[in-house]
């Protein structure tokens, strides 16, 4: 399950996670560790590569089963293992295969032993390998009584795969293994990891020890949150110090795509001989992060090939795509004070984000109030975009107003025409282009409309006769003026003496001497 050879003072053995028991000597355990090796040789030899690769019926891409019809074939990942899923930064499921399958994880493990060790802090703190730690089968080679840092025990851990290195985290973590492993099985609960059950720190087979590829995935992505397990998890290599008859030895990292896969973050291997080769994988390209868990490989060199082609087929089908532009007309919205004039609406910003092309078109829905009341500056929420594909939501993108709006040349009153008994000219806001101030849309705007007493003719159409004055805590947003909508000419010099004779006796008899000023 280390992924490595063993390093002790006995003979070497093969890099298995789980050895076969021991049959009566070294000379048995010797020869039933060749045949093993030797039969999976020469099953690999025997066997193609083409022919392992598979697509299964039952296997998903965007949630949906290629049975169904609705996905062509041809377009799933070709891979061959167990299980398996692939992920987005933000937990969508691209593809899947058996993801929720009870399988045991080998080193993988140790992802929730690191993240334990790291949440208890002390990366400094020294650790001293006890003789449990020192005997653990497929360990690194630790020593009995030699120290280490939490920090350099997590990189043999993570990096070397080292089960020795696990013990001593985990008798750091929780005093005995037996009570650093109810951590993790609390953990595992916490996180909702229903599929996961933990037996011991390092991964080697026993019964209950097991994960599904889709608690992996997601016991991945919380340890990837951890600046200093993704710094680990990096590492091309690690070392391993010289101590008493030990030389010092450079380790290289058992998971290989960290020298070979462009944008390859992490994270962990894992191989036993229940759980066969075994791969949690994240990488990132052109701002996205994606995570491929691969379980049950055939070969060593399988699982890493397989999940290469499957984060490469999720960086092919899952890109970045423009799904809205800050200068795009998504709509408008009627004046309340004049519903035939309306004020348009546009994204409130360009918004590029990942869409996974095979799960259907990206549509927009639009929700818009049905009028809004005037002012309206440049900028101002009005609604709301839901960007979406399929079933699922892949942004909220804020609608807001493409320009400002202080007028919708609404009738605001009517103005006396001082020449005149009966006359007035009717009065309404100016269609003019000016400048909105920004202003707190959810608390009340006060509006004032502010028209002449009267006005003397002749009056000539757009003339001023008035303004309107919004404002909101005493700070003024816009000045609207107000003008005349139709013209009066100036009267006549008989028609003058006669109204002058009207209006006194007007006055004589107390009836108005004009028009009244109407304010709407």
């Amino acid at each position: 399950m280390s992924d490595r050879t063993t390093r002790r003072s006995r003979p070497p053995l093969p890099c298995f996670d789980v050895l076969p028991r021991r049959a009566g000597s070294r000379y048995a355990l010797a020869l039933t560790a060749t045949a093993l090796v030797a039969a999976t040789v020469l099953a690999t030899l025997l066997t193609p590569a083409s022919a392992l690769a598979t697509r299964v019926g039952s296997d998903t891409v965007g949630g949906r089963p290629l049975s169904s019809g609705e996905i062509t074939q041809t377009l799933a990942p070709d891979v061959a293992f167990k299980s398996g899923l692939l992920l987005t930064a933000d937990g969508r499921e691209l593809w899947g295969r058996r993801p929720g399958s009870e399988r045991p994880m080998a080193s993988i493990t140790k992802v929730m032993t690191a993240l334990l060790a790291l949440e208890n802090g002390g990366l400094d703190d020294v650790v001293t390998i006890s003789k449990t730690a020192a005997a653990v089968d497929d360990g690194v080679g630790l020593v009995a009584g030699e120290t280490f840092t939490v920090r350099e025990l997590l990189e043999l851990a993570l990096i070397a795969s080292s089960n020795d290195a696990a013990i001593a985290l985990a008798e750091r973590g929780g005093g005995t293994v037996p009570a650093f492993v109810t951590q993790m099985n609390d953990k595992a609960a916490k996180l909702g990891l229903d599929d996961t059950h933990y037996v011991n720190p390092h991964g080697l087979d026993s019964p209950g020890h097991h994960s599904s590829a889709e608690d992996i995935a997601v016991l991945a992505a919380v340890a990837m949150k951890s600046g200093e397990f993704r710094r680990i998890v990096a590492l091309r290599s690690v070392t391993l110090p010289a101590y008493e008859k030990r030389k010092a030895e450079k380790l290289k990292a058992t998971n290989e795509l960290l020298a070979t896969y462009r944008g390859m973050l992490g994270v962990k291997t894992g191989f036993t001989n229940d759980a066969g080769h075994s791969l949690v994988g994240s990488a990132e390209r052109d701002g996205i992060t994606l995570t491929a868990v691969v379980l049950g490989g055939a070969t060593n060199s399988s699982r890493f090939t397989e999940c290469a082609k499957l984060l490469d087929w999720g960086f092919k089908h899952y890109a970045s795509q423009q799904v809205a532009s800050a200068t795009e007309t998504v709509g408008s919205v009627a004046i309340t004070a004049n519903p035939t004039k309306s004020v348009s609406v546009r994204f409130a910003e360009t918004t590029t984000m990942p869409v996974f092309d095979l799960a259907g078109p990206v549509t927009n829905d639009l929700t818009l109030p049905k009028t809004v009341a005037l002012p309206v500056f440049a900028g101002q929420r009005l609604g709301e975009v839901v960007v979406t594909q399929g079933d699922t939501t892949l942004a909220r993108i804020p609608a807001v107003a493409a320009s400002s709006i202080a007028s919708a040349e609404e009738t605001v009153g009517a103005v006396p025409v001082a020449e005149y008994l009966d006359r007035a000219v009717t009065a309404r806001a100016a269609d003019a282009s000016l400048t909105v101030a920004e202003f707190d849309t959810t608390r009340p705007v006060d509006r004032l409309v502010d028209l002449d007493a009267k006005v003397h003719a002749p009056i000539a159409v757009g003339d001023q006769v008035g303004e309107i004055v919004y404002s909101q805590s005493g700070r003024e947003i816009v000045r609207v003026p107000v003008v005349a909508v139709s013209a009066v000419s100036e009267p006549g010099r008989g028609a003058k003496v006669s109204t002058w004779f009207a209006r006194g006796w007007r006055m004589l008899t107390g009836q108005p001497t004009m028009a009244a000023r109407v304010v709407l």
